[in-house]
């Protein structure tokens, strides 16, 4: 059945309403990016850089749409009942999300720490070592997070 262009907009609309209604993680992205867009305004970024954000925040909001959209798929499918395959294949659609969520708060910092640092009055080796040290703890929470997960499921 063929649809309008206005039609296709109303169907995404309703999968946005609805993941936000449903999925607190997309909340939490959606909360982040708009807790970024401000930092964005006030610091005015140049274009490139703001590009760049915005780009890697769409990224993060499209991997969790697909992850929901995964995560209703499999459920259908297994029909309420245990299927470790099932379980899989959700595990690695949230994976993709932690790797995007990951890399994208890695940019963050990449792109927002000097900005910020000179906002706030730091000098610009100490902003740099600033950003390495946020960007190797949060890989490293990551990680720890990960495998807390991972060993808690066996």
């Amino acid at each position: 059945m063929r649809h309008t262009l206005w039609q296709s907009f109303e169907y995404a609309g309703r999968g946005l309403v609805a993941a936000m209604a449903s999925q607190r993680t997309m909340r939490i992205h959606v909360l982040v990016a708009c807790a970024v867009s401000a930092a964005v305004m006030w610091l005015e970024l140049p274009v490139a850089d703001t590009a760049v954000l915005v780009v890697a925040m769409a990224g993060v909001l499209a991997v969790e749409l697909l992850n929901t959209a995964v995560e209703a798929v499999v459920d259908m499918h297994a029909g309420g009942r245990h299927d470790s395959l099932a379980g899989r294949v959700k595990d690695l659609s949230a994976a993709a999300v932690l790797v995007i969520a990951a890399g994208t708060a890695i940019v963050g910092v990449i792109v927002l720490g000097p900005p910020v640092a000179t906002a706030i009055g730091m000098g610009s080796a100490d902003a740099l070592s600033a950003g390495r040290a946020v960007v190797l703890l949060g890989v490293l929470t990551c990680a720890a997070l990960a495998l807390w997960q991972a060993g808690s499921r066996r």
